[in-house]
This record gives C-alpha cells, sequence and structure tokens, in this order.
C-alpha cells in the first residue's frame, strides 16, 4: 500500500495574498532564514524550519498547485519549490504554450 505525505500552508480566515497578490506574514518563514531550503536557493528557512520542513519535503512525489498560484509564480519554471515532480495544476483554463 502507498503512503500519502502532504504539505500544506493555508490561512484560517481562506485568503492567502494581500490586496498586491502577495503572500505576506502567511510564507514569510519561507523566506526569512539563511539556510536554503531546495537547490534554487530561493526559499531560505531557519535551521529549525529546515531541520522539520526538508525529511519529509523528500518523500513527497507530486506538487499540486491550483491554476492562480500556478500563474502568479509562472509555474516555478517547472520546477516547483523544493524540487517536488512532477507538478499537477488543477484548473480549467488551458496552460501557458510549452507548460504542462
Amino acid at each position: 500500500m502507498g503512503k500519502v505525505v502532504m504539505y500544506s500552508s493555508v490561512s484560517a480566515d481562506g485568503f492567502v495574498a494581500d490586496e498586491n497578490d502577495q503572500t505576506g506574514p502567511l510564507f514569510d518563514w519561507l523566506l526569512s532564514g539563511d539556510v536554503p531550503l531546495d537547490e534554487s536557493g530561493a526559499l531560505k528557512v531557519s535551521r529549525t524550519s529546515y531541520d522539520y520542513v526538508r525529511p519529509y519535503w523528500d518523500q513527497i512525489g507530486v506538487t499540486v498547485v491550483g491554476r492562480h498560484v500556478f500563474d502568479l509564480t509562472d509555474g516555478w519554471d517547472g520546477k516547483p519549490p523544493g524540487g517536488m515532480h512532477p507538478l499537477l495544476r488543477v484548473g480549467r483554463r488551458a496552460a501557458p504554450a510549452g507548460r504542462p
């Protein structure tokens, strides 16, 4: 039998982005440290956060993301945070040319 490992960040009020479509405090911890969380170096967290998050990120086999986040991040150029592959985009509109 397979195993499901899920990583998720959500806000209690249902809103993640601010009026400028920036994530703000909900995801600030992903950029506020000095330890790279993935190979891109874009995400830098504290050592404590790295030691907690990285082991289970290494178990994730697919990234599922909504259409709006996919568009905001430009699909992370096909390399989602943490090196989690493949990337599954959920939405009703077609992906941009050249994107899955």
